[in-house]
């Protein structure tokens, strides 16, 4: 009992911290294969969202829900939570000017509109180096928190977006799915990237 009554995951029969006696502590394979199914779980509650015009693949969180019937462009899709507390764009669009442009210029807008932007990034905007640019932004205003992130897709003629508003109270809450949706932001084929 002595070890493992004081260092965690410290049991020499099984490699885990259990409380009390180490002979009590389930054998390690029981652990792991509980925590693959808890892991498989979760990750099968999100719920993929492609869109074929801009070729948008994203992680729709779970709990979110579209109820609206998609624009007749095509161009994205509109989620919400049951308690409409938080909101999730998801839209693909042609570039008029320079991904770079388009990026700053959303910034630009939301600034416009009152946010107080703190935190944008961003990487290979002008796209002079291979691979897809990309930029994020966030910020806050009247108790909201917004993050946005844009992709360049189609050889820089097109941008794919996600832009998420949610309660600042529900911080801590949406942190978490604030960052899996930016890594599962990408871009895939798209039927109005034109070839050549």
């Amino acid at each position: 009992m002595g070890l493992c009554k004081y260092v965690a995951f410290s049991c020499p029969e099984s490699g885990f911290h259990f409380p009390g006696n180490c002979a009590k502590a389930p054998p390690m394979r029981f652990l792991i294969a509980f925590l693959l199914l808890a892991t498989s779980a979760l990750a099968a509650s999100w719920t993929p969202y492609a869109n074929v015009r801009y070729g948008i693949r994203l992680d729709i969180p779970p709990g979110f829900v579209n109820d609206v019937p998609p624009p007749a462009n095509g161009d994205g899709l509109a989620f919400h939570t049951s308690d409409r507390e938080a909101e999730l764009l998801v839209w693909g669009n042609d570039l008029a000017g320079s991904f770079k442009e388009e990026a700053l210029g959303r910034a630009a807008s939301e600034k416009q509109d009152r946010w107080l932007v703190t935190y944008e990034r961003g990487n290979n905007l002008d796209l002079a180096r291979p691979g897809a640019g990309w930029y994020v932004y966030s910020g806050a205003k009247d108790g909201r928190i917004v993050y946005a992130k844009a992709v360049a897709s189609c050889r820089g003629t097109q941008a794919i977006h996600f832009r998420i508003e949610y309660p600042e109270a529900r911080k801590s809450e949406f942190n978490d799915i604030v960052s899996r949706l930016a890594i599962s932001l990408r871009a895939g084929p798209s039927l109005s990237c034109k070839s050549g």
